[in-house]
């Protein structure tokens, strides 16, 4: 079967055309998933200050928004929404999170996918105080595809049409935040174990002097004893006088 001249100049015209559409789109990268990109970064704390040098911890949730900050004597107390020592437990399990915590995914991404990523309405906005007076902030979001991390936003950019530099954190964000709000009060077995401030002790009174006891007279016979008296003859003793005889 003899093939027109036209037929075959179409077949290589198309031929031609698909090989230099396949070529093309082989040059072009190929847009990656936020955890493509993710894969790509090496593992970096999150912050680099420790616990002991957080002096305040606020933070809000849809929820509820608390406040907490150190004492004079390191004790962690709640100053809002209630007044009330606070929980050392909770807080603490909080701040390890965030001062020992790493993530291994990180990319940036354009400001306007702030919403894909959970930002516009975070699970926690969770902001430190340290005792130089620096500041800190992370922005939680919503889970990944699979659920195995958090997208976060570590010490963000005040500008909201700047790059989003997006950090995949640990899930357990969620626990520490979403508490009932009795669970970042400190409770009672707690005070009951706490070591109680000894009183302070009271000067203790020398003892007086005891009062030497006064001799008890002795029955020893006076010096000058007076005589006893004699005996006085009793009357009907008294001799009779004697008759003279004849």
């Amino acid at each position: 079967m003899k093939i027109k001249p036209s037929t075959l100049f179409l077949l290589l015209t198309a031929l031609l055309l698909g090989g230099v559409t396949f070529l093309v789109v082989q040059k072009q990268p190929q847009p990656q998933s936020p955890n493509q990109q993710a894969g790509q970064s090496e593992p970096v704390d999150l912050f680099a200050f420790t616990e002991q040098q957080v002096k305040t911890l606020s933070f809000s949730t849809p929820l509820r928004s608390l406040k907490f900050e150190r004492d004079a004597a390191g004790k962690w107390q709640m100053i809002d929404p209630e007044k009330a020592p606070a929980s050392d437990a909770s807080i603490a399990f909080l701040l390890d999170l965030m001062a020992s915590g790493t993530s291994d995914r990180n990319f940036a991404a354009p400001a306007a996918q702030r919403e894909q990523y959970g930002f516009h309405q975070p699970l926690a906005t969770i902001e430190v105080t340290l005792d130089n007076g620096e500041a800190h902030r992370l922005i939680v979001g919503e889970y990944d595809f699979n659920r195995s991390f958090l997208y976060a936003l570590v010490d963000p950019a005040s500008d909201a049409n700047a790059e989003l530099k997006v950090s995949l954190v640990s899930p357990s964000f969620e626990n520490a935040v979403n508490r009932p709000l009795a669970e970042w009060k400190q409770s009672e077995s707690q005070k009951e174990a706490a070591p109680a401030e000894p009183p302070a002790a009271s000067p203790t009174p020398s003892p007086s002097p005891s009062p030497e006891a006064s001799p008890s007279p002795s029955p020893e016979a006076s010096p000058n004893p007076s005589p006893s008296p004699a005996a006085s003859p009793s009357p009907g003793a008294s001799a009779s006088p004697t008759a003279p005889s004849p």
